[in-house]
């Protein structure tokens, strides 16, 4: 698989071995080099949301998940700019 796709599934595993602190490093690291367009983005945020939730940090759950709605929304409103 792709470089993306394997440092994602190394920070879903660290998770599932109660390792949220070093699994949210690694999706942050990803985020940092993604670009702003890139169609990952939103299920890496949803990702640190539920890792955040998981870990009781209800404030950081809901940071992620407006993040992944505002990607949401930007994203239907550039997808709409094409129809014009």
């Amino acid at each position: 698989g792709s470089g993306k796709t394997d440092v994602r599934t190394l920070g879903r595993l660290l998770s599932e071995m109660n390792k949220p602190d070093l699994a949210e490093k690694y999706f942050i690291r990803l985020l940092e080099q993604l670009p702003p367009n890139d169609p990952l983005l939103d299920d890496l945020y949803q990702d640190l949301a539920n890792f955040a939730s998981r870990a009781g940090n209800l404030d950081k759950s809901m940071e992620w998940r407006k993040k992944a709605i505002a990607l949401q929304q930007q994203n239907e409103l550039a997808g709409k700019q094409f129809y014009y």
